[in-house]
């Protein structure tokens, strides 16, 4: 049952009274909320502000005075503007703070209600924190896919060791994996340079580039589709290289993605 509501239908005048008289007691003490956010928003974006704010902490919410009228002003000064954004913003950032004066109001009247409170005000940040971690991933996987392409699940054949059988360098050898969420990735068995993260550019072709190298990739396969060569346009190794080997035994099937 969603519990806010019913709380705010019956009993809100009452609670933004408790909150006024409270407010007025300390307004000469505590910097205003509204005067807080509208700095944010003005001097540092939407984004920054709402990050400013994001699961405000005890101290931050005793640290303001909700001068609610002020903040209302302060929203309908947005909406006048065309900025919904930042309207939408100032109603976000006020929420929890309006939660905690009226779930203080409340415990001073009925402790199982103000329990009832509590438990909800945790149910909505886990799913606040939910909806971020669910917006953070479907904003990565739109990167990655931007970047390179969509995943495949017919990697595996191109798994293994890659080099010249004359070199006598056992470790002179470029390695290829798959990611875990369906690329292609290679680097170089020696030292210890970052992965190329590739991209497929066709059946067989994967290319990559950075700021500061670029690379292309082609496999040649066996009748069963198996992986037996690659040609590269590296300049400190041998073109194409031949399929050597499997990777190390102690090596993960699939390859986990830097988390950001």
């Amino acid at each position: 049952m969603n519990l806010f509501p019913t709380v705010r239908s019956n009993a809100f005048s009452f609670l933004l009274v408790c909150i006024a008289l409270f407010n007025t007691a300390s307004a000469q003490e505590k910097p205003l909320l509204s005067e807080a956010i509208r700095q944010a928003i003005d001097t540092k974006g939407v984004k920054a502000a709402k990050e400013q704010f994001a699961e405000p902490g005890q101290a931050q919410m005793e640290r303001y005075t909700v001068d609610m009228q002020r903040i209302s002003e302060l929203t309908n000064a947005y909406v006048q503007a065309g900025n919904m954004e930042a309207a939408s913003a100032v109603s976000e950032i006020v929420a929890p703070f309006l939660q905690d004066m009226i779930s203080k109001s409340i415990n001073q009247h009925s402790p199982e209600l103000s329990q009832k409170m509590a438990e909800q005000q945790r149910a909505e940040k886990e799913q606040r924190a939910k909806n971020r971690e669910e917006n953070q991933e479907r904003q990565q996987k739109e990167q990655i896919t931007n970047f390179q392409g969509e995943p495949r699940n017919d990697l595996e054949r191109f798994i293994g060791l890659y080099g010249d059988p004359a070199e006598s360098n056992p470790n002179r050898k470029l390695w290829v994996t798959v990611s875990c969420d369906g690329y292609l990735v290679s680097g170089a068995l020696w030292g210890d340079v970052s992965p190329w993260w590739m991209k497929s550019a066709g059946d067989k072709v994967f290319t990559y580039q950075d700021s500061f190298s670029k690379l292309k990739m082609e496999f040649e396969t066996d009748v069963n589709g198996k992986a037996v060569k690659m040609m590269h346009d590296l300049e400190f190794m041998k073109s194409p290289l031949e399929w050597v080997g499997p990777l190390p035994d102690d090596w993960d099937p699939c390859l986990e993605r830097p988390k950001r």
